[in-house]
């Protein structure tokens, strides 16, 4: 019988007393725990399993050996030993406020104490924290294993309320400080989350902290590799290759198209995503699973403060070491933010004068088609996504039948039913009609590039298909003639005149920015 798929669940005994399918991660926290170190951080995006990593964790402290039967730490010579834990989980905790913080660090304090039955008389929950490590390492004479889940939640869910993430910082700073004072009973601390603020203080007050995020020797220990997927999926890819009619080959380049993709260090070793890909053989349909919540309302506060340019997040951002690794709540830059997250992650990294650069760009189709999707909802209207998705599908219709006159009657329409205070007049100008119309074409599924390079400069956008080949030039408050010859003095079409089977047309559009909207455009078919 197949192993039945663990979606939605965190808790690894459940998982193996369930006979739920289980990638043995187990090599890699054994090299964990033999490393030396006490303290460790390990970021990685939303729904990777960083919460079943925290509860194989504990099964391991709580000397739980019977569930890892089989696991290739059973039959390691790890020396298994029970351990009294404390598990926080902070996403769970309410941070609507200041106080709501304090109260939830407080009841997630009492309730590991009720779990030992311990009394823990105390008004601040820094000092219950302390007491709390103390006693539990002197009722069992051992010292405490401490995993934190999510220990920034209280600041990412307020980066664009500088306020509101300085208070909770300093919240987290008194109340993490603690492993430091109480190190000498700390067995074992173990702290996930998204992203590593620079000021938080756990870091700098827990001196031995490792940061092992972008660790090469850890970049597989979540996520699921090719080698994983192909042994521990064989029999889900066999049926699903059946239920869609096509060869076992063609479904996994489909796979991996979709939902790998991600790479975490130096090394060039990419991981799926477990959520999504656990989702997808559970439905044996292709579909966005990850994002299915929609993104992160911060994260979309965040991207309208910086208006970034959108088509450099093709794999085109080059961004270094230490600014990757850690910032601040006073300054949270966008880009970190997006690879942490996992909007962008690693596509290429270089060494020069002792700095690494990365490259970052989407990981795989699910992860683009959502932040566009997204977007386009930020920047036209995100009260209305049932009318973008049907004018998408329509102007799809309209350019595989070649029919470029309802194209433009699609478009025109749209962009009049933008509200006007959506868009502030100061940004009408030509990236915003061009940042709009790649927006569209991409979440309408076409091929596109935007600024495309060629020998004798950058055409604004390309559009593709397997019929035939679009080449645009906006112009704002001028003319389409004017855009036309500029496509012809460039020598723009060069690039892609007899290319076999495809019609080549170029195309020049003018954008009013009284009227917010496409007042002429021009056509003309090179081939």
């Amino acid at each position: 019988m197949l192993k039945k798929l663990p979606i939605g669940k965190q808790t690894f005994s459940e998982i193996i007393n369930d006979n739920c399918l289980y990638i043995d991660k187990t090599a890699y926290i054994y090299e964990l725990l033999s490393s030396g170190a006490k303290a460790h951080f390990f970021s990685r995006p939303r729904r990777f399993g960083k919460s079943l990593l925290l509860s194989t964790l504990e099964a391991i402290f709580k000397n739980k050996r019977s569930l890892f039967k089989g696991l290739w730490i059973d039959s390691s010579n790890y020396v298994w030993k029970e351990y009294p834990v404390i598990t926080l989980d902070v996403s769970a905790i309410s941070k609507r406020t200041d106080l709501n913080l304090i109260q939830g660090f407080k009841d997630a304090i009492l309730d590991n104490a009720e779990k030992y039955s311990l009394t823990i008389n105390e008004a601040e929950p820094e000092r219950m924290f302390q007491l709390l490590i103390h006693e539990l390492a002197k009722k069992y004479n051992e010292k405490v294993v401490v995993l934190v889940d999510e220990y920034d939640d209280p600041i990412i869910k307020h980066v664009t309320r500088p306020e509101m993430a300085a208070k909770n910082r300093e919240i987290l700073h008194d109340f993490y400080k603690i492993m430091k004072s109480e190190d000498a009973n700390l067995r074992f601390v173990f702290l996930t989350g998204v992203s590593k603020f620079a000021k938080t203080s756990v870091f700098s007050g827990l001196n031995n902290l490792v940061n092992i995020s972008m660790q090469e020797k850890y970049s597989t220990l979540l996520g699921i590799t090719q080698e994983e997927l192909h042994n521990e999926f064989s029999e889900y890819i066999d049926l699903v290759a059946k239920k869609h009619s096509i060869s076992r080959s063609i479904l996994l380049e489909k796979i991996k198209y979709w939902y790998n993709g991600y790479r975490f260090s130096k090394s060039e070793t990419k991981v799926y995503n477990p959520f999504s890909t656990l989702s997808f053989f559970d439905e044996g349909e292709f579909r966005n699973f990850w994002f299915e919540s929609g993104t992160p309302t911060y994260l979309v506060e965040l991207i309208k403060c910086n208006s970034p340019d959108i088509e450099d997040y093709e794999g085109n951002v080059t961004i270094t070491d230490t600014y990757l690794k850690s910032y601040d709540v006073d300054n949270v830059p966008l880009l970190p933010i997006l690879y942490d997250t996992g909007y962008l992650t690693i596509k290429d990294s270089s060494t020069r004068n002792d700095i690494t650069r990365y490259t970052l760009g989407y990981p795989n189709f699910e992860v683009k088609n959502s932040l566009l999707e997204s977007l386009l909802k930020v920047y036209v209207d995100e009260k209305r996504p049932e009318k973008t998705a049907a004018i998408t599908e329509k102007l799809e219709d309209a350019i595989l039948s070649n029919d470029l006159d309802q194209f433009f009657v699609l478009l025109r329409s749209f962009f009049a039913s933008i509200p006007y205070e959506v868009i502030p007049v100061k940004t009408i100008n030509e990236k915003y009609f061009q940042l709009i119309f790649y927006l569209l074409m991409r979440v309408a599924s076409f091929r596109v590039n935007i600024e495309d390079r060629t020998s004798f400069g950058r055409i604004d956008l390309v559009l593709e298909n397997d019929l035939a080949i679009y080449l645009f030039e906006f112009k704002v408050d001028s003319s389409p003639e004017a855009a036309i010859q500029q496509i012809k003095e460039k020598k723009y079409s060069d690039k892609y005149l007899n290319i076999p089977n495809k019609k080549l047309h170029i195309i020049g559009i003018n954008f009013s920015s009284l009227e917010r909207n496409i007042s002429e455009y021009l056509i003309e078919t090179v081939n």
